[in-house]
């Protein structure tokens, strides 16, 4: 998928829940690692960088009679054969909600820097000499960006992105309305799509504030 990383391995144990056994969580430059299966003695599942095709990650809140009672981190790694690591931390009542939020940010961070990065870095180039990018369905060019057929092409001098705790989205700064939401919990590749525009837009317009 994308050339080896330089960056440090990371490595976690993870408990899904407070009742789950350690599981051990390996994100190294070569491979990704996970003890995944159902007993001990099997062995993890492991998947090559070459074979790393996407990934998703989201927090799902866990609803109780009349309020939240607590929260689901959740990863998932696919590779090219469709085969999906997924990684679950659950924390009730906020017990070790502390602890788990920081793990499942140390692992989306890491995801992408490692392995991710450099693939939105390759699609960077192939816009910069011209070439037309399609992700997730989204078409950029010189231009400017095509996210619905309805809408049209939106140039570049108009195109907004807004960030959100859950999602992100497109949309015209002359019409905010014709907009469109990306979810990194549901759509694979979300943070790739995000940060190659992000790129694009500083690129283009250095003293441009992005929105947050």
């Amino acid at each position: 998928m994308n050339p080896k990383s330089d960056n440090p391995k990371l490595e976690l144990t993870i408990r899904s829940t407070i009742f789950d056994r350690p599981r051990k969580l390996l994100l190294g430059p070569d491979y990704i690692q996970f003890d995944d299966q159902d007993k001990i003695s099997e062995p993890p599942t492991r998947f090559l960088i070459e074979e790393i095709e996407g990934f998703r990650y989201g927090v799902k809140a866990i609803s109780g009679y009349r309020f939240r009672i607590g929260r689901i981190y959740s990863v998932d790694i696919r590779d090219a054969a469709g085969r999906t690591i997924k990684i679950r931390l659950k924390s009730v009542y906020g017990v070790r909600v502390k602890q788990l939020n920081q793990k499942y940010t140390s692992i989306v961070n890491h995801l992408y820097q490692s392995y991710f990065h450099p693939l939105t870095l390759v699609h960077f180039r192939q816009f910069q000499q011209g070439e037309e990018v399609k992700l997730l369905g989204v078409s950029l060019n010189q231009e400017g960006v095509l996210y619905d057929e309805n809408v049209g092409r939106i140039s570049w001098n108009f195109i907004g992105i807004k960030r959100y705790w859950h999602y992100f989205t497109l949309y015209s700064e002359e019409s905010p309305d014709q907009y469109r939401a990306f979810s990194p919990a549901e759509v694979w590749n979300t943070s790739i799509l995000r940060q190659l525009i992000e790129m694009i837009l500083r690129e283009k317009f250095p003293q441009r504030k992005l929105e947050e």
